[in-house]
């Protein structure tokens, strides 16, 4: 009996389909890679585009504050400005307080170094 014979009289399995399969699965792997990997540039790019969004939204609310900011200050300026204004103070002493100018006998004066009598005057 020759090794060709043996060969030929003996049933072999061959499994034709097993080696096409993994030859498209081997074949399928670089594929499956490359889509994976722009699903992920492409989750990564939503990604980063929201977070831009956001800041911005943020940036701009910090604007819109700081402006209010800026117009609170001017308006409380502008009444510190009007309430230390001389006669705006004269006239709340009168009205609020009910003050008014002294009579010139009522005014003592003092003048560091000069002594006084009782009432003030030299």
């Amino acid at each position: 009996m020759s090794y060709h014979s043996d060969i030929l009289r003996r049933p072999q399995n061959i499994n034709i389909f097993s080696k096409k399969r993994a030859d498209r699965v081997r074949m399928r792997w670089p594929y499956l890679l490359i889509v994976l990997f722009a699903v992920f540039v492409g989750i990564f790019a939503v990604w980063e585009r929201v977070q831009y969004v956001r800041t911005a939204y943020s940036i701009q609310l910090l604007k819109q504050e700081h402006e209010k900011l800026i117009q609170e200050k001017r308006k409380l300026l502008l009444e510190y400005n009007t309430s230390i204004s001389l006669d705006r103070v004269e006239k709340r002493a009168r009205k609020q307080l009910k003050m008014k100018v002294p009579e010139k006998e009522a005014i003592i004066y003092a003048v560091p170094g000069r002594k006084t009598n009782e009432q003030g005057r030299k």
